[in-house]
């Protein structure tokens, strides 16, 4: 097996020993191998540089601010994304943080009305060894119809892969000796066996990033996305994605992130639980960001999190990208009358974030 020397891969799970075998073949892990040899060390200096960002903060009593050094994209007011495929142009409802191992669950989200399901194999997902392979092969059988009971693909709800985030790693996989970044393992896999079958039923392939912290981490997911669409075969551009804006650093970047993905942006999307979770974890040590209980008085309406919501509005229409809203939290109960309880709710925010795109076209 020229070319995998030092590369080690876990036996599977017992009960999933078909599903390892379809995804881990000769090919697919030669793929993961040059996928990860060119990349990992630029995946460590994006971890660096949240190290020394965060350092420095914790040392000077800073607060972020936009950068000056790129000033001259948001001056600029020429540059657009490139338009999305027409599946993405009226999504309306995505199904969030879908685990897609629980097959059942990912079957009847398959033949809901909605436009989209987030396929979570991030932290909606319990990244265990048997999760991502059974998850995985689950996305492989959707894309390749093989479940019965599911529409075609290019009548589904369109797949939205969410990878693990850049601090994640595959345990069970060894590139020169150093565990593979969780995010390669899951983006390559999806990509090698779905990438080319998405695309030629225009329904994808289609991703979120997660928990991006600067226009770095944008970057580089630009240079994979450029990389995998060449040794794939695939025009520029194939692969479009969504960055969800859940860190307070990444919120003053908003502009540079889409400008680095300009040719591959799905748009950004407002997260408030991660969001908010990044105040503590950036400014935790500072007495003046204490925040009061997130399930009581946390919610959109406070100052912080609408100013965010409407800076990424505004950012978006500006660029011509999509801003979509963060998932509604709430479970439907059984009982009707709950139902309607929780459903007046959700319709509250989606009019609460309509209202806000409304006002940010009119005064474009």
């Amino acid at each position: 097996m020229s070319g995998l020397d030092n590369m080690e891969l876990s036996p599977p799970p017992s009960c999933i020993k078909a599903e390892y075998e379809t995804l881990f073949t000769t090919d697919s892990l030669l793929f993961l191998h040059e996928l990860i040899s060119t990349f990992d060390e630029e995946v460590d200096q994006v971890l660096n540089l949240r190290v020394s960002r965060k350092a420095h903060l914790d040392l000077s009593g800073d607060l972020p601010s936009f950068l000056e050094s790129s000033s001259h994209i948001r001056r600029d007011p020429a540059w657009r994304v490139l338009p999305v495929p027409p599946r993405l142009q009226r999504r309306h409802v995505d199904i969030g943080d879908l685990a897609p191992c629980d097959t059942q669950r990912f079957i009847q989200a398959l033949q809901s009305p909605a436009q989209g399901i987030q396929v979570d194999f991030d932290d909606g997902n319990c990244p265990t060894y048997y999760n991502q392979i059974k998850g995985l092969h689950n996305v492989f059988k959707v894309v390749h119809n093989q479940f019965p009971n599911a529409p075609h693909i290019s009548q589904a709800p369109v797949l939205m892969l969410r990878p693990r985030a850049w601090n994640m790693v595959e345990h069970n996989m060894m590139v020169g000796g150093k565990e593979a970044p969780g995010p390669l393992f899951d983006f390559g896999l999806l990509m090698f066996h779905c990438g080319d079958t998405l695309f030629k039923n225009k329904s994808g392939p289609f991703f979120y990033l997660s928990k991006v912290e600067s226009f770095m981490e944008a970057r580089l997911w630009n240079k994979i996305f450029m990389w995998t669409e060449q040794k794939l075969g695939l025009p520029l551009g194939s692969i479009k994605a969504t960055v969800l804006i859940e860190n307070v650093l990444a919120a003053f970047e908003m502009e540079e992130i889409l400008y680095e993905l300009r040719e591959h942006s799905a748009g950004l999307n407002c997260g408030i639980w991660d969001y908010s979770a990044s105040f503590i974890n950036k400014f935790g040590l500072r007495q003046a960001f204490l925040l009061p209980d997130r399930s009581k008085y946390v919610n959109m309406e406070k100052r912080f999190l609408r100013s965010y919501m409407q800076l990424l509005v505004q950012t978006c229409h500006r660029r011509g990208a999509l801003a979509t809203g963060g998932m509604a939290a709430p479970l439907l109960p059984e009982d009707r009358d709950a139902q309607r309880t929780v459903m007046a709710a959700v319709s509250r925010w989606s009019i609460t974030v309509h209202t806000h795109r409304l006002s940010t076209l009119i005064n474009s």
